[in-house]
């Protein structure tokens, strides 16, 4: 009877493999944030690479800044730039905790056509207390970072539809990472630097879905 209940609930799940089981990466593709660093007490401060401990504030300079693209993939699928989106940058504030390089925490806001509060769009996540600075090919610095508890304010990110993200929020599913790149500090810890911010549906609501009517399927089983 074990082996039937398995082959059942494998059954189940298979019927489910495919669209249910793929996931999403959606990628925010920001260039010239400023940043500045601060010390472990909050204030400002040099940089110390990778070594720092304290934070490095990264955030939208008027004019500058600039949300360039943003993109989807499908599983590990190549990511195609989402021409139906029409948002303008207004607002980003991200904030990388630090303990001898290494990433401890932080937070992320970043807000599209001036944000919820007047009709426009907004992300949010946590980091997490993973990943580094380390050197930069290109020179000076990068940090990467993972992040957890994504939520958006809309199904709807100005023009991109993303009902499957919108959905999956309020649990563990929005969970992504971060790369801040050409950190280029001058001796006071500021200077601009580009990042990439992604948010994944891992695992979809579809895909606890079919594990839950494998479950039934081997309950149903069960009771007969």
């Amino acid at each position: 009877m074990k082996t039937l209940y398995a082959a059942d609930a494998a059954l189940a799940v298979s019927v489910c493999a495919g669209t249910t089981l793929a996931q999403r990466t959606l990628q925010f593709d920001v260039n010239n944030l400023a940043f500045q660093a601060y010390d472990g007490q909050g204030v400002a401060s040099p940089f110390a690479g990778t070594t720092h401990t304290g934070r490095l504030d990264l955030f939208e300079e008027t004019s500058l800044s600039e949300l360039l693209s943003l993109s989807i993939r499908n599983g590990v699928n190549p990511f195609i730039v989402q021409n139906s989106y029409t948002g303008t940058l207004t607002d980003m504030a991200m904030s990388i905790s630090l303990s001898g390089g290494n990433v401890t925490g932080g937070t992320l806001t970043l807000d599209v056509n001036g944000g919820p509060s007047i009709g426009g769009e907004r992300y949010t996540a946590t980091f997490s207390a993973a990943g580094n600075v380390t050197t930069y090919v290109g020179g000076g610095f990068k940090l990467e970072g993972l992040s957890f508890g994504g939520n958006f304010n809309d199904a709807n990110f100005s023009g991109v539809p993303i009902a499957d993200f919108f959905a999956a929020q309020g649990g563990p599913f929005l969970s992504g990472d971060f790369i801040a790149f050409k950190v280029q500090p001058t001796g006071t810890g500021s200077g601009h630097a580009d990042t990439d911010i992604r948010v994944t549906t891992v695992p979809t609501q579809g895909a606890v879905a079919c594990f839950a009517l494998a479950g039934l399927t081997c309950a149903k089983r069960r009771r007969r």
